[in-house]
């Protein structure tokens, strides 16, 4: 499901916010993954109504197939691989409703510096932290494996491991009020990639991806997840 607020001044350049639609079958899958997306509608409002007008388009997706592998987003990275030059971010909420703590970059120590300055200003929620290990599991993998920039909103675990997969996950587990402070992350942290004057950093090659993978010692967890022979084969990731 895909929403789109143009650009007034770089329409052909985006920054993706993001979440997956789908649920674990066992409960109604309120925390993994209703809330966020609901905040990705509920983002796309707070722009709406603040009448700013961002930079560079904006998406906002709601992807399919998550539980089952990443289906959703892997198809959208791989469908869309000709314009990902364009890609100013890819934002990701995917941890039910705990408090924000801060965001992992994707391996990219080239960008800490300017994503420290551009949450700074959600210090007030206490978000402070940006961790540069290369997190997997959710719908931002296959645009870091392109060499997007992404950013994955680090959660403290609240009542989210709980009701993990379970059939206890449902609507009253949900804290509206942290939920409501995350839209104001999202939204804030969305134009500010979007109204940058030049994007907050490069597309990586291929080579530059693996640099980072074995920089952040991310190589074993690839191998341990089956991930490392699809990237060495060519079937998943950037490729030049």
């Amino acid at each position: 499901v895909i929403a789109e607020l143009r650009g007034a001044e770089k329409p052909d350049e985006f920054v993706i916010v993001g979440a997956h639609l789908d649920s674990w079958e066992l409960g109604t899958g309120a925390l993994d993954n209703g809330c966020n997306a609901a905040l990705v509608v509920d983002t796309l409002r707070a722009i709406k109504a603040s009448q700013v007008l961002p930079r560079r388009t904006i998406r906002f997706i709601l992807f399919s197939g998550e539980e089952e592998g990443l289906l959703g987003s892997r198809a959208y990275a791989a469908n869309h691989r000709g314009e990902l030059d364009k890609a100013a971010g890819v934002i990701i909420y995917d941890s039910g409703t705990g408090k924000t703590t801060g965001f992992s970059i994707g391996g990219r120590a080239d960008l800490a510096s300017a994503a420290r300055q551009l949450i700074a200003p959600l210090a007030q929620f206490g978000v402070n932290e940006v961790k540069t290990d290369m997190e997997w599991g959710t719908d931002h993998f296959d645009f870091m494996l392109e060499g997007v920039p992404t950013f994955v909103a680090d959660q403290d675990e609240a009542n989210y491991l709980e009701n993990y997969h379970a059939v206890s996950d449902t609507y009253d587990k949900v804290d509206f009020l942290q939920l409501k402070k995350h839209v104001a992350e999202a939204t804030l942290l969305s134009l500010e990639l979007a109204n940058l004057d030049q994007k907050i950093g490069a597309r990586l090659t291929h080579d530059q991806i693996e640099q980072t993978m074995r920089q952040s010692n991310s190589v074993e967890i690839m191998k341990a997840n089956g991930i490392w022979d699809d990237w060495v084969s060519g079937k998943r990731g950037r490729q030049k």
